[in-house]
C-alpha cells in the first residue's frame, strides 16, 4: 500500500497550504478522485442484503420419537455441542467435561490428567474434527489435540499464546482442505496448520487493510461447492482467497453469533448463526443476501433465537437446530418448516426446544445436541413403527392399551381385539368404530378372522364365538350348550381359521370344532374322548395338502387329517433324540416352501414330516430366547405396526 501513502502524503501538503489559483484547485480536484479511486479499486466488495427478511410459517411436526441418553448411560456431563462419528464406527461427544465415546450401548470419557502429558489438553472440548486420515482433532480452551486410537492417547498443539489464561487461541472450529491443512478458527484469527511439519501460518484483522479478515473473532470456515473459501466471523462471512491472503467479498451480518454456511444437496447456500432471525440465503451469482424468519416478529439480535446447527439427512431433507424454538425441518414443497418440539408428557418427544448441533451418522440416524439436556437421536423419514394407542378423552383411539388380536379384512380395515371388545380402524379417513352389543359385560375378544363371504367373527375368552351383523353393527353368538352336541364345544374361543374350502374351524378349550355354515350347527373332534382333562388347542395352521397342525396347551403338536377325522400326536420325549422340544406350542407356521415351524415353550422346532422327528433351533442359533410364542399385544402397551425397512442384520 506504498502508493496510497504516498496519495496521502500529497493531499495533506495541499490542503494545508490552502492557496488559491485555478490550477492548484483542478490539482486538487483531479487528486480527490484519485484518492477516491484507489479506494474503489482496493475496496473489498459488498454483497446487497434485502431489508425485510420473507418470513415463512411453522407447523408442528408428528410421529417423530426421539431416543434420549442421559449422565445415567454413562455421558460425563449433558451439554454436548460437538458430534462426529469416527472410521470404527463410534460416536463421539464434545462436552463441557470431556470428550466421550459412544458404541451405542456405553460410554468412555477422556478428560484431562494432570499426571499424564498424553491426556486430553483441557477440560472444555469447544472443537471436535476427524480428517481425511481418520484422526480425531479436538479443541480444548488452551490446546489442540490431536487423539490417537491405537494409543489412546493425545498429542497438543499450541495455536497461539503460552499462558494458559489467554483463551483468545482457543479453537472453535476445525475445517481441512484438499492438501490435509487444518484451517482454525480463534478469537485470535485463522490459522492455517500444517499436521505433518506443524508449521502454523496465520491471518488476521488489519484495521489499515481492507482485504483482511472483517474481525479477529473466527467462527467457522470451509469450501462450498465451487472452490471458494468462506470465513465466518463476528461481523458476517468473508469470501477468502487463500493463495493472496486476502477477503474478495464480504457479507454484513449484524452481529452474528457462531455464524456458519452450509450448502445443501440442491446447491442453495445457506447462512446462519444463533442471533436475532439467524437465517439468510446467499445467491451467490447476483450477490444478493435474502434473509429468512420462522418467527411472526424479528427476535432481537441479542437474543439466542436463530439457527445453530443444519444437517440433512438421506432424502435431502434439510434440518436445522435452533436455540429459540428447538428443531425444525425444512419442507421445500410447500416452502414452510415443520416443528419438533418438546412435550412434557411425552418421553420420546425431543427432550429440550434448545438445539445447538446436529450430526448425521453412518447408518442415517441424526443426532442433536442440547443446550442443557444429553443428546437426542432421532431417524428421519416415516416412523418404523405406527402408534395406535389409547389417547383419553380421543373417540378416535383405542378404548384400552392392551392389544389380544390383530386382524387386516380384505378392504384394508384394521380390526382389534381387546379386553373391551373389538374396533374397526379406518386408516385412511383416521376413524375408529366399536363394537360390542351382543358380546356381553366383558367380552375380551381373543381372535378375529374373516371368512369368504366377507364377514368378521371373533371368538372370545368366556363369550363363545360370535359373528358381527356389518349392517347393525350387532353381534349374533354362538355358545355353548351341555345338551346339545352340535352346539360350540367350549365358550373359550383361541383361534379361528378358514381353510382352502372356505371351512371355519374354531380352537376351543375343549376340542376342535367345524362351523356349517348352512346349518350353523358344530362337530367337534378330539384326540381322546373318554378323557376328563380338556383338550385345549390354541393354534391352526394348513399345509399343501389341506392337513390341519394344531397347537396344544401342553399336549404337544396335533396333526389332524379333514377327510378322516383322524389325529397324529407328536409329543416331546426327553429319551428320544429329534423328538418334540416342549409339549407347550403356542404356535405352528408353514412356510412357502411346505416346512412346518413349531414354537414351543422351550424353542423352536423345525418338523420332518417323512421322519417325523424335529430339528431344534435356539440361543446357539442366535435366537434372542428359547421361548417362543406367537405374537401378541402385552399388558399396558399400545399395539404398534412394524415397517421392517431400517433393520439390518449383523453376524
Amino acid at each position: 500500500m506504498r502508493h496510497g501513502r504516498d496519495v496521502n502524503h500529497w493531499k495533506r501538503r495541499v490542503c494545508c497550504r490552502r492557496a488559491s489559483g485555478s490550477l492548484l484547485c483542478i490539482f486538487s480536484f483531479a487528486l480527490t478522485l484519485l484518492i477516491r479511486l484507489e479506494a474503489a479499486i482496493c475496496a473489498v466488495s459488498q454483497v446487497y442484503v434485502e431489508p425485510e427478511p420473507i418470513r415463512l410459517p411453522m407447523v408442528d411436526g408428528k410421529e417423530m420419537q426421539f431416543t434420549r441418553l442421559s449422565t445415567e448411560d454413562g455421558l460425563s456431563q449433558t451439554r454436548v455441542s460437538r458430534i462426529v462419528q469416527d472410521n470404527r464406527g463410534f460416536i463421539w461427544f464434545g462436552t463441557q467435561y470431556g470428550l466421550n465415546r459412544y458404541d451405542g450401548y456405553k460410554f468412555k470419557v477422556f478428560v484431562h490428567d494432570s499426571q499424564r502429558a498424553n491426556s486430553l489438553g483441557g477440560t472444555f472440548v469447544t472443537a471436535l474434527f476427524k480428517d481425511h486420515a481418520g484422526f480425531l482433532w479436538v479443541g480444548c480452551a488452551s490446546s489442540l489435540d490431536r487423539f490417537d486410537p491405537i494409543t489412546e492417547t493425545f498429542t497438543h498443539y499450541r495455536i497461539a499464546s503460552d499462558d494458559p489464561k489467554d483463551l483468545s487461541g482457543t479453537v472453535v472450529h476445525i475445517f481441512e482442505d484438499a492438501d490435509g491443512m487444518l484451517w482454525l478458527a480463534t478469537g485470535a484469527g485463522l490459522h492455517k496448520l500444517d499436521p505433518g511439519s506443524g508449521k502454523l501460518v496465520h491471518y488476521r484483522h488489519d484495521p489499515n487493510d481492507a482485504t483482511s479478515l472483517s474481525s479477529n473473532d473466527v467462527k467457522s470456515s470451509g469450501f462450498d461447492r465451487m472452490g471458494n473459501f468462506w470465513v465466518g466471523t463476528s461481523e458476517g462471512l468473508d469470501r477468502f482467497d487463500q493463495t493472496t491472503g486476502k477477503v474478495t467479498l464480504h457479507v454484513p451480518l449484524a452481529e452474528p453469533v457462531q455464524i456458519s454456511f452450509y450448502e445443501d444437496s440442491v446447491g442453495v447456500f445457506w447462512i446462519f448463526h444463533a442471533s436475532g432471525n439467524g437465517l439468510a440465503v446467499l445467491d451467490r451469482r447476483t450477490n444478493k443476501l435474502t434473509q429468512y424468519s420462522f418467527y411472526e416478529q424479528t427476535p432481537s439480535s441479542s437474543e439466542l433465537t436463530g439457527v445453530m446447527a443444519m444437517a440433512e439427512d438421506a432424502d435431502g431433507n434439510l434440518w436445522l437446530g435452533s436455540p429459540g424454538v428447538g428443531l425444525l425441518q425444512f419442507d421445500r414443497d410447500h416452502q414452510r418448516f415443520i416443528h419438533y418440539k418438546n412435550d412434557p408428557a411425552d418421553p420420546k418427544s425431543l427432550a429440550e426446544d434448545k438445539v445447538i448441533a446436529l450430526f448425521r451418522d453412518r447408518e442415517g440416524n441424526i443426532w442433536a445436541g442440547l443446550h442443557s439436556m444429553a443428546p437426542n437421536r432421532f431417524r428421519p423419514g416415516p416412523p418404523l413403527f405406527e402408534k395406535f394407542q389409547h389417547n383419553p378423552g380421543n373417540p378416535n383411539s383405542l378404548d384400552a392399551n392392551f392389544v389380544n388380536a390383530i386382524y387386516e379384512d380384505r378392504h384394508g380395515f384394521l380390526w382389534i381385539g381387546n379386553d373391551n371388545g373389538l374396533t374397526r380402524i379406518d386408516r385412511r379417513t383416521g376413524q375408529y368404530i366399536r363394537f360390542r352389543a351382543g358380546l356381553g359385560v366383558k367380552p375380551m375378544v381373543i381372535t378375529i378372522i374373516e371368512d369368504r363371504l366377507g364377514v368378521i367373527w371373533v371368538g372370545s375368552y368366556g363369550h363363545g364365538l360370535a359373528r358381527l351383523d356389518a349392517t347393525s353393527g350387532q353381534f349374533k353368538t354362538y355358545t355353548h350348550k351341555p345338551d346339545d352336541p352340535t352346539s360350540l364345544s367350549n365358550d373359550q374361543v383361541h383361534r379361528l381359521f378358514v381353510d382352502h374350502a372356505g371351512v371355519m374351524w374354531i380352537a376351543t378349550d375343549n376340542g376342535l370344532d367345524r362351523f356349517d355354515s348352512e346349518t350353523e350347527q358344530f362337530t367337534t373332534y378330539k384326540v381322546d374322548w373318554q378323557s376328563r382333562r380338556s383338550q385345549v388347542y390354541i393354534a391352526i395352521a394348513e399345509d399343501q395338502q389341506g392337513t390341519l397342525w394344531l397347537g396344544t396347551h401342553y399336549s404337544g403338536l396335533h396333526r389332524f387329517d379333514p377327510a378322516t377325522g383322524k389325529f397324529t400326536v407328536y409329543k416331546s420325549d426327553p429319551d428320544s433324540p429329534g423328538s418334540l422340544r416342549d409339549d407347550m406350542v403356542p404356535t405352528v407356521h408353514i412356510d412357502r416352501s411346505g416346512a412346518i415351524w413349531v414354537g414351543t415353550q422351550g424353542g423352536l422346532d423345525q418338523l420332518d414330516p417323512k421322519t417325523g422327528t424335529f430339528k431344534a433351533y435356539n440361543e446357539r442359533e442366535n435366537l434372542p430366547s428359547s421361548t417362543v410364542t406367537c405374537p401378541r399385544g402385552q399388558a399396558g402397551q399400545p399395539l404398534d405396526e412394524f415397517e421392517p425397512r431400517a433393520i439390518e442384520v449383523r453376524p
